[in-house]
């Protein structure tokens, strides 16, 4: 008995010592544990024409700095139907990276989602991945009956109570059947019918007004205009609770608190604020007062969404607010500068960026014809992108508005939309009844190979053995790796980096002893699926009368895409003398000097007669007379042709050369002799120092299709790393640079995804040339520096205008 007690002793004491937690405690285990990770992307143009390439600059965001917690971002891009038609991997440098989707020409006319994460991300709340619009024009899609019209009214009660006799303050979201706000006006009645109160949306559907519920009464809404004079009931009221009311103050927020105390549990003991999971103050109330009065200052916070909440002596919460904090702390100052403005076609332009005090960091670039945009100004920009709609779930109309202006309409908009978003990144309630959520995705530091190593036949492990890995990536670049397996033939090899699918070949380097071996990788660590959310639908990015606007311009560049695309040339009939493979394999392999003459060239593609061998050198020493290789155990050296010297430095070794890099000797050892493609050897080469003297040694590893089988202790595997990142082609008008009689005719005139800079007061120059059509600039600026302060700058140039 004494022992179960013992036993059952430690899982009562943390038992109760989770259930002792105060709120702000666990908040806190919470964001050391799991940090909150966002992701704002930068396209180059918010709508395009299905054939066209869609570009993007992605920042990522942690804790008021660029983002070092993630390597890998996953962007992808749904259709209606929320299947996945393009996914991206892309790796992230200093908190960005940068990618593009290939469009296909048979998309259909539509809104498309883009959503972006990365794994990190998925722990907790995976609402709160990025997530936008995307309007794309293409085939014309097929009609679709037009849904019912419908109101949605949707009321908040400031503080999320509605209190008998309490007077509250209720806002309100109108909005349509597609998720859009409505301008809306009505009354609030009570069951008699009688009016109390009269209000009117204030912004994009959203206002409030002030009512004081009595006893079991009933209370619903009616909308002006309305003939059915359709009932809308308010939430219906509690005797039990308090009655809440912030609002702005020079110093921050002002706040009102009223309260019955004849309840102890619905009396305040404090009040909580907390940004991205950090509590950022607390406030102890003494006494119970029916009244309570006071100033949150802000001043000195970091920008954002400040979730306000007051809790009783138990640490459970009674009221919550959420307020948005505009110190503007977050603004790095910038300025486009027009030195140069020519609208004729093919005119050269030259902007600059201008940038005060020493900055550091990076920022991306679009100049796009606004003649084909669909709407006046962008509609989210990176400051509402990382300070606002990342932390709301919910869908906010135009969220670039609420940065647009300091006035008092724009701030008491802004306002509104913290009354009339509930949705949150926690609620304490779930936080203290199931703890923080367990952080069960990790980043993998890019691409890690991991697997397990085992001899062929009898599956023994590989074990405390030198691995070989040879990369041969889809740009036929190569790059090599040293590994040890560990006692059960395992190994690892993170933080690799490379693009497209590439062919790794792991080898067996012990020369003589090497042995058959059969590898088998562990889980992708990168191109591994994700547990999401369910998608939800988000309201169209355009409206129909936006589209019926420019309709006719978008179809007639959308129709020269496809005829681009589709249009065949005729078959033509040539002669020509078929090349040897020798000529063949010097035309794919060899270039510049290397292409010359040589003492002797072997092919190796068109003959296996090199497998059986463990290294090149020992092939070399049976075919080509003259060859010697010394090897002590580690070092190797190749002479040619030599003889006894009287020159004080002795023989002269070889210059060899790997795919035409100069390289050791040992590095080309440890290279499987059924990999080398050809070998060419030089008496003397006018490209290498003494026009090497010694003879040169040029070795060409296979690539392409020449990599088929593999013979002995090597086994070839395919593995599919980040997406290939495409450069945006701007043409160069310049001397022929680029010919003058095509027609141009790109809506995307510039995109400069990865400016770097680094610099005090740094002057960034931009170049580009016209269009045959383009009589204005829609020039976009967005970017971010290394301590955190952002970029933003969106320019309209046109003849006499130069700015809006």
């Amino acid at each position: 008995m004494r022992k179960h007690l013992l036993q059952l002793l430690p899982a009562l004491f943390l038992f109760l010592t989770a259930r002792g937690q105060k709120p702000e405690d666990m908040l806190t285990r919470w964001s050391e544990r799991s940090p909150i990770e966002k992701t704002y992307l930068h396209f180059d143009r918010d709508n395009y024409l299905a054939g066209e390439t869609a570009w993007f600059k992605a920042y990522l965001y942690s804790d008021y700095q660029p983002d070092t917690i993630s390597t890998s971002l996953y962007v992808e891009l749904l259709n209606e139907s929320a299947v996945v038609i393009s996914r991206k991997v892309l790796p992230v440098f200093l908190g960005g990276t940068s990618g593009q989707f290939e469009l296909p020409d048979s998309l259909s006319t539509g809104s498309y989602l883009v959503r972006a994460y990365t794994s990190t991300m998925l722990n907790g709340n995976a609402d709160f991945i990025y997530k936008r619009s995307l309007f794309i024009y293409g085939k014309k899609a097929q009609a679709l009956r037009p849904g019912e019209k419908m109101t949605r009214l949707e009321f908040f009660p400031e503080g999320g109570n509605f209190v008998n006799g309490l007077s509250t303050t209720i806002a309100f979201k109108a909005t349509d059947e597609n998720g859009l706000p409505l301008v809306v006006s009505g009354q609030v009645k009570n069951e008699s019918g009688k009016e109390l109160a009269s209000f009117s949306s204030y912004h994009d559907g959203m206002g409030m007004f002030e009512l004081t519920p009595a006893g079991n009464e009933k209370y619903f809404v009616t909308l002006s205009g309305d003939p059915a004079a359709k009932k809308y009931p308010l939430a219906g009221q509690t005797d039990k609770g308090i009655g809440l009311t912030i609002i702005p103050h020079p110093q921050g927020n002002f706040f009102e608190l009223h309260q019955r105390t004849d309840d102890p549990a619905f009396q305040v003991a404090y009040m909580i604020g907390q940004m991205q999971h950090h509590i950022v103050f607390r406030q102890d109330f003494k006494g119970a007062k029916e009244e309570l009065q006071g100033v949150i200052n802000t001043k000195n916070l970091h920008s954002g969404i400040l979730q306000v909440t007051f809790f009783n002596k138990d640490g459970l919460p009674l009221a919550e607010r959420l307020c948005f904090v505009n110190n503007k702390e977050y603004i790095q100052p910038a300025e486009l500068v027009t030195d140069t403005v020519n609208f004729s076609g093919k005119a050269k332009n030259r902007f600059s960026i201008v940038l005060k005090d020493t900055v550091s960091g990076s920022l991306s670039v679009s100049i796009t014809d606004p003649e084909y945009q669909l709407l006046p100004s962008r509609q989210e920009n990176i400051y509402s992108g990382l300070l606002l709609t990342a932390d709301l779930k919910g869908y906010v109309h135009n969220p670039a508005y609420y940065f647009s202006a300091d006035n008092d309409s724009v701030q008491m908009a802004l306002d509104l939309v913290m009354m009339t978003n509930g949705w949150r990144r926690f609620k304490w309630t779930d936080l203290s009844k199931n703890g923080p959520p367990a952080a069960s995705n990790k980043d993998l530091s890019y691409i890690t190979l991991a697997g397990k190593v085992t001899l062929r036949d009898v599956k023994k492990p590989f074990a405390e053995k030198p691995l070989l890995l040879l990369i041969i990536n889809a740009d036929s670049t190569q790059s090599m790796q040293l590994v040890s397996t560990d006692k059960q033939g395992q190994f690892r090899l993170d933080s690799m980096l490379f693009f497209g699918t590439a062919r790794v070949l792991f080898s067996d380097i012990r020369g003589k002893k090497n042995q058959y071996i059969d590898v088998n990788l562990s889980s992708d660590s990168l191109t591994r699926l994700f547990m999401l959310p369910a998608v939800e639908k988000l309201p169209p990015s355009v409206s129909e009368t936006q589209i019926a606007g420019s309709e006719s311009r978008l179809a007639y560049d959308y129709d020269a895409i496809v005829k681009a695309s589709g249009t065949m040339l005729e078959g033509v009939t040539v002669k020509v003398r078929k090349k040897t493979l020798q000529e063949q394999m010097e035309e794919k392999y060899v270039s510049g000097m290397f292409s010359g003459d040589a003492n002797k060239t072997i092919d190796l593609v068109n003959s296996n007669e090199a497998d059986t061998y463990q290294n090149i050198y020992d092939y070399l020493l049976t075919k080509v007379p003259g060859i010697d290789v010394t090897n002590d155990g580690a070092t190797y050296v190749v002479y040619y042709r030599q003889s006894a010297s009287a020159s004080s430095m002795g023989p002269i070794p070889m210059i060899l050369y790997l795919n035409e890099i100069e390289t050791d000797a040992s590095v080309i050892a440890t290279i499987p002799a059924n990999q080398v493609a050809m070998v060419k050897v030089f008496s003397s080469f006018a490209g290498a120092v003494g026009n090497g003297a010694g003879g040169v040694l040029a070795i060409y590893t296979k690539k392409d299709a020449d990599i088929t089988s593999l013979a002995g202790s090597a086994e070839m595997l395919k593995y599919k790393g980040y997406s290939v990142v495409k450069e945006f082609y701007a043409p160069d008008y310049t001397a022929g640079k680029a010919p003058l009689d095509r027609s141009d005719t790109r809506i995307t005139l510039d995109w400069r995804p990865d400016i770097f800079v680094n610099h005090i007061n740094p002057r960034i120059p931009l170049t580009f040339y016209n269009t045959d059509r383009t009589k204005q600039f829609r020039v976009v600026v967005e970017g971010m520096t290394t301590n955190g302060k952002m970029i933003f700058i969106e320019k309209l140039i046109s003849p006499g205008k130069r700015s809006f």
